[in-house]
């Protein structure tokens, strides 16, 4: 492995420079950036998913804004369909994408669009609604738009800073970009995460970024007695199609519940060819954003969704809640 690493150093290297480059002739103004009258908020990171951006989206949804007054315009990655397109009840995710459909099942009243070009993106949202905010999800590197505020997402056990790039590594993007953040949000942190260690790490990210920094864990549900029981007792199987499921494996075992694990690259398209022997199992246990792919080829009466959501540590919630505000909004105080 490190052998591979030392090989593709050189290209890591010409990535990077050509990334710095794209960035700087936006800083320059060789390249345009439009920024719009209605509040435009982007969630997105610095490197290729696994930070948990799907769910802080809907963290925003349930605890910062009003179903009623936002928008999530999502380029829809995965789909096939090409131009802007509404999520309906009827969105396939080969039509809409896998996140988009998961987001807009989540609340019954949010209006979710894809689109690959943003700024088209949101001039047909503001046409066709009056949104108090659009939500962008995994814009950060899509510059032809100037957001109000962005929120930038990096992991506990894999932080932007000490990350390679691409190929060597997982970054998309330069590090340096990290300063146009106005929220970093450090994800998938361990419960027990000390100040002291928030701190430290606070102290690594501020010599790339001046951004106010928080911390999050990933919230299981608390199962009841039924429920645990059963998964205990049953054989399960554990379907995954997503960048890092080991805090969902994490999660089971350290309940004591058993399962067999098929893994799948992120974004995968289920076929009914990927699965030979699920009638030797009681349950299919799965993530929201699987499912709405899993149920096209497997029963739906099988597919038990564990859900999650971000935690945010230190009791520092409405601190984050009230800077989201502030910046998405222009507010002073």
């Amino acid at each position: 492995m490190h052998i591979l690493k030392l090989a593709l150093s050189p290209f890591s290297w010409l990535y990077s420079i050509v990334v710095y480059l794209r960035n700087k002739a936006f800083d320059l103004g060789w390249f345009s950036s439009k920024r719009f009258s209605v509040s435009t908020l982007v969630v997105g990171n610095l490197s290729f998913g696994g930070t948990g951006k799907t769910p802080m989206i809907l963290w925003l949804i349930k605890e910062v804004f009003n179903a009623n007054n936002a928008v999530v315009l999502s380029r829809g990655y995965g789909r096939k369909s090409v131009g802007f397109k509404w999520v309906k009840r009827e969105s396939i995710p080969e039509e809409v994408g896998d996140e988009p459909l998961q987001i807009f099942n989540a609340f019954d009243q949010l209006p979710v669009a894809v689109c690959e070009d943003r700024s088209h993106g949101i001039e047909r949202i503001v046409n066709e609604y009056s949104p108090e905010v659009i939500l962008l999800d995994d814009a950060f590197q899509h510059r032809k738009v100037s957001a109000k505020a962005n929120i930038l997402l990096t992991t506990y056990l894999n932080p932007f800073y000490n990350d390679c790039y691409f190929p060597k590594g997982r970054l998309r993007d330069h590090k340096t970009q990290a300063n146009r953040a106005d929220i970093i949000v450090v994800t998938k942190c361990p419960e027990d995460l000390t100040k002291k260690e928030a701190e430290r790490i606070k102290n690594r990210v501020s010599k790339w970024s001046s951004a106010s920094v928080f911390f999050a864990s990933l919230k299981y549900p608390a199962l009841n007695d039924e429920s645990f029981t059963s998964l205990r007792s049953a054989k399960n199987l554990l379907i995954t199609g997503i960048a890092d499921a080991s805090p969902l494996e994490s999660y089971l075992l350290d309940l004591g519940i058993s399962f067999d694990h098929l893994r799948f690259k992120d974004h995968h398209a289920y076929q009914a060819s990927d699965f030979s022997n699920l009638n030797s199992y009681d349950q299919i246990l799965t993530t929201a954003k699987d499912k709405v792919k899993l149920e096209a080829v497997i029963p739906n009466q099988f597919i038990q969704v564990i859900e999650v959501e971000h935690s945010i540590c230190f009791d520092q919630k409405d601190e984050l809640i009230h800077l989201i505000l502030r910046k998405t909004f222009n507010e002073i105080n």
